[in-house]
C-alpha cells in the first residue's frame, strides 16, 4: 500500500516496525524514510496506517493511544475488523477509520501493480474519512462506504468470493485427477469453463450465468454426482453448495419444481 500511494503521488513519511530491517525494507522500496522510534514516527505524520496482522492491531493502538496523537487519523487495514477495535478514542483526540481493498495481496513487492482496478471500502468517522479525501482523490479507485457494523458481513462475502472459491476450485481439480487426468490438464479444462462462468456473472448477473443438473432439475444426475463423492468432505461440501445453487435456481425459474432436489441434497450420506 505504501509504494502504491507513493506511484500515485502520495507522500509516505516512513515507516516504523519493531523489527527494524522490515521498516527499513519498506522504506528502501518506497524510497522515504525508516524510523528508530514510534514517536518520531507520530510527530511528523499527519495519517498513521497500522498494517500489522489482524491479532496485533488491538496492541499497537493500544501504545499509540497513550502517546500524542490528537488530531491525527488513525487507520488500519484489515478487512474483518472495523474501526471500533480503536477502543478509548474519545480521550485520545484521535479521529478513526479502516479502509480495505478488495485484492488478494499474493506479492507484496508486485501487488500494488494491479491495484488499480480493486474498489476500496471504507468506514469510521465522518472527521477521519474526510481528512482521508485528499488521499483518495490521488488513487484511482472507487471508493464505497459501508457502516461500521457490517464489516464482518462484508468480509466474509470477500471471503467466500476469493478462499471459498479457490477451496471449490481445488475440489474440482481433486477430482479430475481422481479421474485419471494429470494436475496440468485438469487446470486447461476448467479454465475455459471457470472464465466464462466468471464473464457472465459480472456482465449478465448470477442467475443468468446459472447452467448445470441442480438448475434444470436433473434430479438422476445429481445423485449420481452424490454417490460418486466418497470422500465426506467433498460429498458435504458439493450438498451444501448445492443448496445454494437450488435457492439461485428457484429465482431464475419460480415455476420449476426443485422440492425432490432440495431433499436429495438434504439427505445425510
Amino acid at each position: 500500500m505504501g509504494k502504491y500511494i507513493t506511484v500515485h503521488g502520495g507522500k509516505i513519511r516512513g515507516f516504523y516496525s519493531r523489527t527494524p530491517d522490515n521498516a527499513r525494507e519498506a522504506a528502501q522500496f518506497c524510497n522515504t524514510d525508516y524510523f528508530k522510534d514510534l514517536d518520531s514516527l507520530i510527530e511528523v505524520s499527519d495519517t498513521l496506517f497500522i498494517t500489522t496482522t489482524d491479532g496485533a492491531i488491538k496492541e499497537i493502538w493500544d501504545c499509540i493511544a497513550k502517546k500524542n496523537v490528537k488530531g491525527k487519523v488513525i487507520c488500519h487495514f484489515s478487512g474483518s475488523l472495523s474501526s471500533d477495535i480503536f477502543s478509548n478514542k474519545e480521550g485520545t483526540g484521535a479521529v478513526v477509520c479502516s479502509v480495505h481493498p478488495i485484492y488478494a495481496f499474493s506479492n507484496k513487492f508486485t501487488a500494488y501493480q494491479n491495484l488499480t482496478e480493486a474498489l476500496f471500502t471504507v468506514e469510521g468517522d465522518s472527521e477521519a474519512l474526510q481528512q482521508m479525501q485528499g488521499l483518495f482523490r490521488l488513487l484511482p479507485n472507487q471508493i464505497v462506504q459501508i457502516p461500521t457494523e457490517a464489516k464482518v458481513k462484508y468480509h466474509a462475502a470477500a471471503s467466500v468470493a476469493s478462499n471459498q472459491l479457490t477451496g471449490l476450485l481445488w475440489m474440482a481439480v481433486e477430482l479430475l485427477k481422481e479421474s485419471g487426468i494429470s494436475q496440468e490438464t485438469a487446470y486447461q479444462m476448467l479454465e475455459p469453463l471457470v472464465k466464462n462462468s466468471v464473464n457472465t456473472i459480472f456482465s449478465q448477473g448470477c442467475q443468468e450465468a446459472l447452467t448445470g443438473p441442480i438448475e434444470r432439475g436433473d434430479k438422476e444426475t445429481v445423485e449420481k454426482h452424490l454417490q460418486a463423492l466418497q470422500y465426506p468432505l467433498w460429498n458435504q461440501s458439493y450438498r451444501a453448495v448445492g443448496n445454494l445453487v437450488t435457492e439461485l435456481a428457484k429465482e431464475k425459474n419460480p415455476n420449476r419444481d426443485y422440492c425432490s432436489i432440495e431433499r436429495l441434497l438434504k439427505e445425510s450420506k
